[in-house]
């Protein structure tokens, strides 16, 4: 049955009005109604003043009769059905609809507060300002200074991270628990991923567009979700976030309008599977977003630019790649293999040479830290070495050096370096003193690749 007006808010009222125009309520009745909640505003006045007084601004009695009717409106929201709600109104008093709404305010308001323990519990692990603003302080400071009693219905609350599937309509506490709700869903899908790698997805984003990514308002839960569907309908299987322009145009010459919904279903399913994803909300979220995935990847076919829809990393992580070998890749050398690298490098007086050979035979950062625990470099060939190394490479060896300052937290990479102290190895000499040359923008990169790996 249509109600007048917005289905999500002022039940109690648009139920008398259908009521009345409907003649299931008379025009005695209709007035009882009135008299009723007038008598409950005088008593929240009084309970609002202290009994102090019974005088209030006009903008207060308003807050206190919306905190009223968005109090009796929860007897009505769940499972809406007309009829039942016109024989509540009918067979009870004002006053005792207005306290059942207390009592499912107050325990929705405990349930919310359950959800939101649990989403701190296992928040996704981001620098995204936005995320961590809206969940630690925004929402910390809502369930501190809500006030079920004399203003219900006003959550006082800036809530700046979006979500893919928000409900702006929902207001108050349906409004508060149907958000963490679902960012309680969207956290669990980020969290079978490896946070740095998301991390570097957000960076590289954000890159593009000349920002830093900790200030961007962007879905965390979208950006993954789309490299990950695309990355397995380009490989098979999901192997990682990365996508690049050539794969982009593997799509393109693969994808029509014809088979795109075989396709996009198929790498779900494989993805659901490969990421072990059981949770029954999780997988239900995933394949609504799969539908607006699909819509959204058949205009972009149309429209031949797909890779609107993915963060495409080659100009970004080419650099990082090449310079990053023996960091993706972990594959040690056996104490042979090692040997006779160690002595070639020795025995090589060429910096550059040197550094070609680390460049294409090493492939595990032990091994790395090995090499330069043997001294085999001098005075400024550190710096030919450090300026051949990408800052994830950079941030392993800082990382290596001020592990325990990281672990106390609080770490200020641009503190450390400058700071008096003795060095076990004198390549951890070196780097300092290469680090202090370095600009301040990337000591700061550094420094938060120190943090998340």
């Amino acid at each position: 049955m249509k109600l007048l007006g917005s289905i999500t808010k002022d039940y109690t009222i648009n139920i008398l009005k259908w009521g009345y125009l409907n003649k299931k309520f008379s025009e005695k009745f209709i007035l009882s109604v009135q008299q009723s909640i007038g008598h409950l505003l005088n008593k929240k006045i009084q309970k609002y003043c202290g009994n102090f007084s019974t005088s209030v601004t006009v903008e207060v009695g308003e807050q206190l009769l919306e905190s009223i009717y968005y109090t009796m409106d929860i007897n009505f929201r769940d499972n809406f059905d007309m009829d039942s709600s016109i024989d509540l109104l009918k067979y009870n008093s004002i006053e005792e609809i207005f306290k059942r709404g207390e009592e499912k305010l107050k325990y929705l308001l405990e349930e919310t507060k359950q959800i939101y323990d649990r989403v701190c519990k296992n928040k996704y692990n981001t620098e995204l300002i936005a995320y961590n603003d809206t969940l630690i302080k925004e929402f910390s400071n809502f369930f501190e200074v809500y006030d079920m009693k004399f203003n219900a219905q006003d959550i006082k609350i800036s809530v700046d991270y979006p979500l893919v599937f928000g409900d702006y309509n929902l207001e108050g506490i349906y409004y508060i628990k149907n958000y963490l709700e679902t960012i309680e869903i969207e956290n669990r899908f980020c969290n079978h991923f490896e946070s740095k790698e998301i991390e570097n997805l957000l960076d590289i984003n954000a890159r593009r567009y000349k920002l830093n990514y900790r200030d961007l308002l962007t879905n965390i839960f979208e950006l993954v979700i789309n490299n990950t569907i695309l990355s397995i309908m380009i490989d098979g299987e999901f192997e990682n976030l990365y996508i690049f322009k050539e794969e982009i145009d593997y799509l393109k010459s693969n994808l029509s309008l014809d088979n795109i919904e075989q396709e996009v279903s198929k790498a779900v399913d494989t993805m659901i599977g490969q990421l072990n994803i059981n949770d029954e909300k999780e997988i239900q979220y995933i394949n609504l977003y799969k539908n607006r995935f699909i819509d959204e990847l058949k205009e972009y076919i149309v429209q031949d630019c797909i890779e609107n829809l993915a963060v495409v990393c080659d100009r970004f992580l080419e650099e990082d790649f090449n310079k990053t070998k023996f960091v993706v890749t972990e594959n040690k050398l056996n104490d042979y293999e090692f040997r006779s690298l160690l002595y070639e490098i020795e025995e090589e007086d060429n910096i550059n040479k040197k550094v070609e050979i680390i460049k294409e035979r090493i492939n595990s950062f032990d091994d790395f830290c090995d090499i330069l625990k043997a001294d085999c470099f001098y005075n400024k060939e550190y710096k030919v070495l450090f300026d051949s190394l990408g800052e994830i490479e950079l941030a392993l060896l800082g990382k290596f050096i001020f592990f325990e300052e990281v672990q106390m937290g609080k770490f200020n990479f641009l503190n450390e370096i400058f700071k008096e102290r003795t060095y076990y190895y004198l390549w951890q000499e070196n780097y300092i003193e290469y680090m202090k040359t370095q600009t301040i923008d990337k000591i700061n990169k550094v420094q938060n690749y120190i943090i998340t790996l």
